[in-house]
């Protein structure tokens, strides 16, 4: 079992979280588990789970309940993290490479690049930027199930 993907927490909610992609995360996560695939992700992974989560109680869309449910589901899915001061820094590279605001998503790119695999994400705007150069980063929307 050597082979790895990079997954940002947007895939992995939109597995528990009614979404327009909810069928194409299970989908994929269903794949990956069936190859026997592993994730992995940046640290940040964690906190993003627990606020959109958070977010998504306060707007309404699910209970407290449903939340906790959903945030504990993501959690036990065998997820290897990682980060150190190089990885952060060439986060902060591909951010300014890709003129992003921030450097939260490019922690994503950097593990995915470091592992020489192939990053899947919810984000489509992300997608749109870093996809034209870096032909390993994948939108959700395009995963043919």
């Amino acid at each position: 079992m050597n082979a790895w993907v990079v997954a940002d927490s947007g895939l992995l909610i939109a597995s528990v979280l009614l979404e327009t992609h909810t069928p194409k995360a299970k989908a994929i996560l269903q794949h990956w588990m069936d190859g026997k695939i592993r994730i992995a992700a940046p640290i940040l992974f964690r906190y993003e789970i627990v606020a959109v989560m958070r977010k998504s109680v306060y707007r309404g869309m699910v209970t407290v309940e449903e939340a906790a449910k959903g945030r504990d589901f993501l959690f036990a899915y065998s997820v290897h993290f990682m980060i150190d001061s190089d990885l952060l820094k060439r986060a902060y590279e591909l951010a300014t490479q890709f003129n992003r605001p921030t450097a939260y998503d490019s922690q994503y790119l950097a593990v995915a690049e470091r592992l020489g695999c192939e990053f899947w994400t919810a984000d489509e705007k992300l997608y749109n930027v870093a996809g034209k150069d870096l032909t390993w980063v994948k939108w959700l929307g395009n995963f043919a199930a």
